[in-house]
């Protein structure tokens, strides 16, 4: 006979272990199918990206672009900057970001005059980008019809207005001491763009 037993029964001790062990065994099985129902039933996590956008999740600003190519800006004509700005156009620049490339715009010195940079992607980017170009403590409040907000500085070396709505920002720089020719542009670029 095993251990334990006394004519082929259980000792009192042996009931108690078994019990525990079938009780420990059934409750390991039902919570083991209550977790499996859960996470059939749960949505995809969140932070999961389903498009091509770059996600920056601490809300950085883009990197900053460079001009890489000869112009012409697609979305902004030089001799409408010529206007607003006041000045002669040298060389028109573009660089390399999507979907809508910035622009730069020279003097005919070759100095710059007027830059223009569209960003569209993930809406706490672009608000960091405006933030960068127009920090809150620094600036005063830019806004453009339609829910586009953000600031506008002016200074001795040229002057800032950058806006954003949703996931879309237009930064516009001149060398104007006035932001006014820089807002100008900005609100031509929104409307022509759509955005």
């Amino acid at each position: 006979m095993p251990e334990g037993t006394a004519g082929g029964r259980l000792s009192p001790a042996m009931k108690n272990s078994v019990l525990t062990a079938v009780v420990v065994a059934g409750a390991a099985v039902a919570l083991a199918g209550c977790a499996s129902q859960d996470a059939q039933s749960q949505p995809d996590a969140p932070g999961t990206v389903t498009s091509t956008v770059i996600v920056h999740d601490d809300g950085a600003p883009p990197p900053p672009v460079e001009p890489v190519a000869d112009g012409p800006c697609p979305y902004l004509a030089s001799e409408l900057v010529e206007q607003v700005n006041g000045q002669r156009l040298g060389d028109v620049r573009v660089g390399d970001d999507e979907p809508h490339p910035s622009c730069f715009f020279s003097r005919p010195d070759g100095g710059d005059q007027l830059t223009v940079r569209v960003f569209v992607g993930e809406p706490q980017t672009a608000k960091a980008l405006v933030d960068e170009q127009a920090p809150v403590d620094a600036s005063q409040l830019a806004e453009v019809d339609g829910g586009w907000s953000g600031g506008r500085i002016s200074g001795d070396d040229g002057s800032v207005f950058a806006v954003y709505k949703e996931e879309a920002a237009v930064v516009v720089w001149t060398n104007q001491q006035q932001s006014f020719p820089a807002q100008t542009i900005a609100e031509t670029v929104i409307a022509d763009l759509a955005l």
